[in-house]
């Protein structure tokens, strides 16, 4: 599991310009569409799950380190 702030997932995979808004992405990380935890008020996307999503490849990679 590899936690990172909103702000640097939005930074690591949107261009400024296509990047949902930030009512949009807190939206999607209540209803579970992007796998996070929310520590107090502040909210962690877990990067490998996210990125792990539907591609067995990609996740049995992750987990080998």
């Amino acid at each position: 599991m590899h936690l990172m702030t909103t702000e640097k997932w939005l930074d690591r995979y949107f261009d400024k310009a296509s990047r949902p808004s930030l009512p949009t992405l807190q939206r999607w990380l209540r209803d579970g569409k992007i796998p996070a935890k929310k520590v107090g008020g502040t909210w962690f996307i877990d990067e490998h799950a996210w990125l792990a999503d539907g591609d067995n490849l990609v996740e049995r990679v992750l987990k080998a380190g």
